[in-house]
């Protein structure tokens, strides 16, 4: 399954992409984020890794995200797993006149029997991204 959203934050393009690309900022943002917690010391980089809980349908989902790309300023790819799930976020942010524009996508793969279910879940997963869009443009335009 796989969301794609895109918003236009009033922010400069570094200083949107420094706040967005910092995994542990997305409780704050994103409302089906309960926990995110940075377990790499220093700056963000190829292999800085994020304990994240989710929360889905009512229950939290813990998965452990790592960067597996990044290109500072401009994008950045994670790569998280669960027990129930797999995910690869991909964060982009480009400049839009004074602002900028975010560019989000989550590539989300159930895993065992659970594969089954995707179908009917795509709705759930994204109305859940366009929630988490909307914490992020409010974040970063306040």
């Amino acid at each position: 399954m796989k969301i794609e959203e895109q918003i236009t934050v009033a922010r400069p393009p570094a200083e949107a992409f420094d706040y967005v690309s910092e995994f542990a900022n997305t409780a704050e943002w994103d409302p089906g984020i309960a926990e995110s917690r940075k377990l790499t010391d220093g700056p963000i980089r190829v292999g800085t890794e994020y304990d994240v809980v989710a929360l889905f349908r009512g229950k939290r989902q813990a998965f452990r995200y790592r960067v597996t790309e990044l290109e500072p300023g401009r994008r950045v790819v994670l790569a998280g797993e669960s027990d129930q799930a797999t995910s690869v976020d991909v964060i982009a942010v480009e400049p839009d006149g004074a602002g900028s524009r975010i560019l989000y996508s989550a590539e989300i793969k159930l895993k065992g029997l659970r594969r089954i279910a995707e179908p009917l879940l795509r709705g759930t997963l994204a109305k859940t991204g366009e929630e988490a869009l909307a914490g992020l443009k409010h974040a970063l335009d306040s």
